[in-house]
């Protein structure tokens, strides 16, 4: 492979994650990621095959979803609960595994969508061997359940925080006056960590 080939791989990679990351998936189009990265649109199919091609080398050479790293927490309960909001909020704080992960919860069978499928379930694997090494789990607890239903909420939260920054509103309050959260506030993250702890505590206790 040639320098130039090289070069003009890499600057379609880097177009379509940025096209990607700040307008979404669905705004990657064959002539949109050619202009912003100044290359004939042939050369797409030439080094990809395709914008399918161009998703499926982004989900082989990019992070699409948060790492995480277990603290110093003593319990478990504060384990797990620091774990889920730390990648709750490096979910939210990225633009390409946001989108992606919007990608994936829209039903769509792109090679996006099961990279980032992938990475996510590679992450709470090494999350969960982490958490058994340091801590007893009761065996009452499903860990890996417990693990994915929270994560899995948090990303919508992060979602609809996108939604609401891209201009779409939230549901209006119901006849009821209940006020749905609105993770896109100072407020709303804080009563859906409020939450999250409660959770986390109910089930595995606050101490070992």
């Amino acid at each position: 492979m040639s320098r130039d080939r090289f070069a003009t791989r890499a600057a379609l990679l880097e177009s379509a994650e940025h096209i990607i990351a700040t307008q979404g998936v669905s705004a990657l189009g064959v002539n949109a990621l050619a202009n912003a990265a100044k290359c004939d649109k042939v050369l797409i199919y030439r080094y990809f095959g395709g914008l399918d091609g161009v998703l499926a080398a982004l989900g082989a050479e990019r992070q699409l979803w948060p790492n995480v790293a277990e603290g110093e927490e003593e319990s478990l309960g504060d384990a797990v609960r620091e774990l889920l909001l730390e990648e709750w909020a490096a979910l939210a704080a990225d633009g390409l595994e946001l989108r992606s992960a919007a990608a994936e919860a829209a039903g769509g069978a792109s090679a996006l969508a099961t990279a980032v499928a992938r990475q996510r379930s590679d992450s709470h694997e090494r999350m969960i061997a982490a958490l058994r090494e340091r801590h007893r789990i009761p065996p009452y607890v499903d860990l890996p359940a417990l693990v994915e239903l929270v994560s899995a909420a948090l990303t919508m939260f992060a979602l609809r925080a996108r939604s609401r920054d891209d201009g779409r509103a939230l549901p209006a309050t119901s006849q009821r006056g209940s006020q749905p959260i609105d993770p896109g506030t100072d407020e709303g993250m804080r009563r859906v960590e409020k939450m999250v702890g409660a959770i986390v505590r109910a089930l595995l206790g606050e101490g070992e």
